[in-house]
């Protein structure tokens, strides 16, 4: 195996991804010999090229974009029996992976940190029929990120999230759900919100899991029980400033490796969301797979 597919996504960074090739292809080049790059031009295109990295028998796929482009790419990869080693630039709105990983936040400091990189076990969730790399959020606040208009996010960054959720928050009810953790079922548990996390950063709070490693097996599931949507969001900022969100009074905190998540009698319809984007309906089936890929991340 040799080579490297560089997969760039050009509206990433405001449009600066483009710009960049010029500087990550020469680095790549010295660590993999022959580059080949490949622009997106359309959703699931980085998801896609996985089966051209494969054909290539490339040593290593790495992609420049924001989260969601690293979620496409890694359910191309996670779908291989062994996948190629992978690295990515983030360039996103909140870049919760790469907080995760150790990344510096400046992208020429990231850059430059390619030069010498170490590879990091990587552990990838699945849900129903797809893969994701860092969380899945259920309930009033994720609906209302689902729906954060380009614009806003375009403008505002990680702030416009910030907004609509609180702003969900405030106005909608609980809801009443089933959930099953490694075989154990809790029947018509109510939350305002229901978070699944893979590592320690959700939605750009580095807080919210902070015992949550990146290779540690576990999914981490938060359900958000505060009695009033007021109270919830002041536990939710009280605790984004002084620790661990999971540890909040009003939070119910377990570990599991295999979690189903439906709707108790008589809810109505809730869809989820999963890495930043829309995904599918409840219920839904949730498992781990350890240490599934091997991510290029700054040497220590």
């Amino acid at each position: 195996m040799s080579g490297c597919l560089l997969v760039i996504n050009p509206s990433a960074g405001k449009g600066e991804a483009e710009n960049i090739q010029t500087e990550i292809e020469p680095i790549l080049a010295k660590h993999f010999g022959e580059v080949t790059v490949k622009y997106t031009e359309g959703e699931g295109d980085a998801t896609k090229f996985v089966d051209d990295a494969k054909e290539m028998d490339a040593e290593a796929y790495f992609v420049v974009g924001g989260d969601g482009t690293v979620n496409e790419a890694i359910n191309g990869l996670a779908a291989l029996d062994h996948p190629m080693s992978f690295g990515f630039l983030p360039m996103g709105t909140v870049n919760d992976l790469a907080r995760a990983l150790g990344f510096p936040k400046e992208i020429s400091a990231a850059i430059k940190e390619l030069k010498d990189y170490q590879l990091q076990p990587l552990d990838v969730g699945k849900i129903n029929d797809q893969y994701f790399m860092n969380v899945v959020g259920i309930g009033a606040i994720p609906h209302a990120v689902n729906h954060t208009s380009s614009e806003e996010k375009s403008n505002f960054g990680f702030l416009a999230y910030l907004k609509d959720g609180v702003q969900a928050a405030i106005k909608e009810d609980s809801a009443y759900y089933d959930v099953t953790i490694d075989g154990t079922t809790y029947r018509n548990l109510k939350a305002e919100a229901i978070v699944i996390g893979l590592t320690n950063s959700v939605g750009g709070f580095e807080k919210m899991f902070r015992q949550a490693k990146v290779d540690d097996g576990k999914i981490h599931f938060l359900a958000l029980q505060g009695r009033n949507t007021l109270k919830l969001v002041h536990e939710l900022f009280q605790g984004l400033i002084n620790g661990d969100i999971s540890e909040a009074k009003d939070a119910w905190y377990e570990t599991g490796e295999q979690i189903k998540i439906a709707l108790s009698e008589s809810q109505k319809e809730m869809e989820t969301n999963v890495d930043g984007d829309p995904g599918p309906e409840l219920p839904i089936e949730l498992s781990i797979l350890p240490s599934k890929l091997s991510v290029m991340v700054p040497k220590a």
